[in-house]
């Protein structure tokens, strides 16, 4: 019995040991992150966790609904069984602006909204397009620290661009991972402020230099973006531009992003993730990109702008401005890509856009280094079935 409680007093001493260094070390976002995953049956951040975070509504518009195709086209039962197998939410294909096939999965339907994940970052990419063309920013190209000071003294930040943060260019010091417990994405998406995470990290290697993924270049981009419309209006923030640029002219539903903590305590929007939409919503942004930011008539998006996100940024072939591509394949296509699989992905030549979203993802690269094979099935599929006979 005594040895039992001394084993048990052992414990609770590196328990708590454990704990100090945690806090001591200040990682006390490891808390928050425990109890938004493990404690709620997940191991990372998942689709369903907005009520986790303060929402910034996204209004929506004048609803513009969709054309559904009278014969809708079928889904092989290879990737009928896949999408089943990874908890999908939601596959729809649409075909020269029309939807010739929509499935979702219970406990989803069309109007369920889910995390986007770093979808969110091609949407903030295309917001910094519009505020270019609307003359809040003089350029894409201009420098960080017109917005963000904070980097005014740095010898590499100094030099950093709009542009090269959302081609994951701008050599800004980070570290990507959505599993380690104790890790600066952890930080960034848990530890409730993350101007104040991205901006102690510096700068690693020179602006322009080298390709490295990185959700704190696209926080850094929205923070000077934010800042941008604020110097014009104050009450201005990135989900109300969001939503004036965007939402409103595409008709699109009420949508909501998620903030690193209350707008009442200096909130802003997680701008590299987390914006909470539906599947139909998110093909219509992968229309408004397959026509080039053309809209009813009207240029949402600059066409060079466009052309620009979804071209190769120079230094890897797959990956533009805030959009991930394969210019090589059979059927050259871009994707928008969220964390556990969340894809818009759009193949011009076809006139086709493809969504699916869900819970888990299959991320193995036998047919290309860096694309998941899963995106391949969602393009490859899409082709045959609108190639096929109606």
């Amino acid at each position: 019995m005594k040895r039992m409680r001394t084993v048990l007093l052992s414990l609770l001493a590196v328990l708590a040991l454990a704990v100090a260094g945690i806090q001591l070390g200040g990682h006390g976002y490891f808390w928050t992150a425990l109890r938004y995953t493990y404690l709620q049956g997940h191991n990372t951040a998942h689709i369903d966790d907005a009520r986790n975070f303060t929402q910034a509504p996204i209004a929506g518009g004048a609803a513009q609904p969709w054309s559904v195709a009278a014969a809708p086209r079928p889904v092989s039962a290879a990737t009928q069984a896949f999408l089943r197998e990874h908890r999908s939410a939601a596959f729809v294909v649409a075909h020269r602006g029309e939807i010739v096939h929509e499935a979702y999965f219970a406990p989803y339907s069309a109007d369920s909204r889910t995390n986007t994940f770093s979808v969110t970052k091609t949407l903030v990419t295309m917001a910094a397009g519009a505020a270019v063309a609307d003359g809040l920013i003089p350029s894409f190209d201009a420098p960080l620290v017109t917005w963000v000071t904070e980097y005014g003294t740095h010898p590499r930040g100094a030099k950093a661009t709009l542009a090269q943060l959302s081609a994951m260019t701008s050599g800004h010091e980070w570290s990507e991972h959505y599993y380690l417990p104790l890790n600066p994405t952890t930080e960034l998406y848990f530890g409730g402020d993350t101007a104040a995470t991205v901006l102690r990290q510096g700068f690693e290697r020179d602006p322009g230099t080298d390709f490295e993924y990185s959700s704190a270049s696209t926080q850094l981009l929205g923070l000077a973006l934010s800042r941008a419309l604020q110097a014009r209006d104050p009450q201005l923030t990135l989900a109300g531009y969001l939503s004036k640029r965007l939402w409103q002219p595409l008709g699109l539903s009420e949508a909501s992003w998620s903030l690193d903590r209350p707008r009442a305590q200096g909130g802003i929007e997680m701008a590299y993730c987390c914006v909470h939409t539906n599947a139909r919503d998110l093909a219509r942004i992968g229309q408004l990109l397959l026509q080039e930011g053309q809209w009813n008539g009207r240029a949402l998006l600059p066409a060079d702008f466009v052309q620009r996100m979804t071209t190769p940024s120079g230094f890897v072939r797959y990956y533009g401005h805030g959009v991930w591509m394969d210019p090589d394949h059979a059927t050259p296509f871009y994707f928008l890509q969220g964390h556990l699989g969340q894809y818009v992905i759009v193949v011009p030549s076809q006139q086709l856009v493809v969504v699916r979203l869900g819970q888990f993802r299959r991320k193995t690269h036998e047919r290309h280094p860096v694309i998941p094979d899963e995106v391949y099935r969602y393009v490859d599929e899409g082709v045959q079935m609108v190639k096929a006979p109606a």
